[in-house]
């Protein structure tokens, strides 16, 4: 019996594989690159010839949703897709239209829920976009704020440039010396300013001092410039479908 837990995002295939014992193999990721994350996932099956079922979380499109629901029976495999809920897995979505949050944030949250024992905090998942979604100690979602990722920001600066231009985010500096490095240095100083006055402006709203989990690609990087703790948890997602799968198996008992 082979249970995978799998994360298609906006540019990789993220998954781990959950064994009897309830625990998670180490994360592993692969970039799409120039193929479709359809053809991402089928590889993914086939790696797997025994699988048995997969819990996914996704950001694409309805498409992607139809071709996997067909894959997976084709080969007999139980799928849930988690999806936002208003209400579920302990967490209450703080938008108005509970579907529209993406469902990568809402497993986010569930996952931190849990993983805090029920601590006020803010979620921050560094990705191809940032999102930065408060939870509260019950449960509650108060809402959260997206914007461009490191590599995004950089993509949008460098596109507007006559010329062709490099990029560097190592070593950053507030006085960088050659325009690769101010560029790099730019973006990472105005993301981590950015991440860092958001969650000054969301910690009035709390009683208690916010605990911060960090996620994403990109997380470690801006750790290391942010000037709070923070919990790390590179593989956060998969942490919330575990515990998505191990309810749901729970729910069909």
């Amino acid at each position: 019996m082979t249970i995978l837990l799998v994360d298609a995002g906006n540019s990789r295939l993220k998954w781990a594989e959950l064994d009897a014992a309830g625990n998670a193999s180490v994360q592993q990721a692969l970039a799409y690159g120039e193929r479709p994350a359809l053809a991402a996932f089928l590889d993914l099956l086939d790696r797997y010839p025994c699988a048995t079922h997969i819990t996914l979380v996704h950001v694409l499109s309805g498409l992607f949703d139809d071709s996997v629901m067909a894959a997976c029976q084709e080969r007999a495999i139980g799928l849930h897709i988690a999806r936002s809920a208003a209400q579920a897995y302990g967490v209450v979505s703080g938008y108005q239209q509970p579907s529209t949050l993406g469902a990568d944030r809402f497993v986010g949250l569930v996952a931190a829920h849990h993983l805090l024992g029920k601590k006020a905090c803010v979620v921050i998942d560094c990705g191809t976009a940032i999102t930065l979604d408060a939870l509260d100690g019950d449960g509650r979602h108060l809402g959260g704020l997206i914007l461009p990722g490191l590599q995004l920001a950089a993509d949008a600066l460098i596109a507007r440039a006559q010329n062709r231009l490099s990029l560097s985010f190592e070593q950053p500096s507030v006085f960088a010396d050659a325009t690769s490095r101010a560029i790099g240095g730019g973006c990472l100083f105005g993301v981590v300013g950015a991440i860092e006055g958001i969650c000054a402006r969301m910690q009035p709203a709390f009683d208690t001092a916010l605990q911060y989990v960090l996620t994403g690609g990109d997380a470690q990087r801006l750790q290391a410039w942010l000037r709070f703790e923070c919990h790390l948890v590179p593989d956060l997602l998969m942490q919330g479908l575990r515990y998505i799968t191990e309810h749901e198996a729970c729910t069909r008992c």
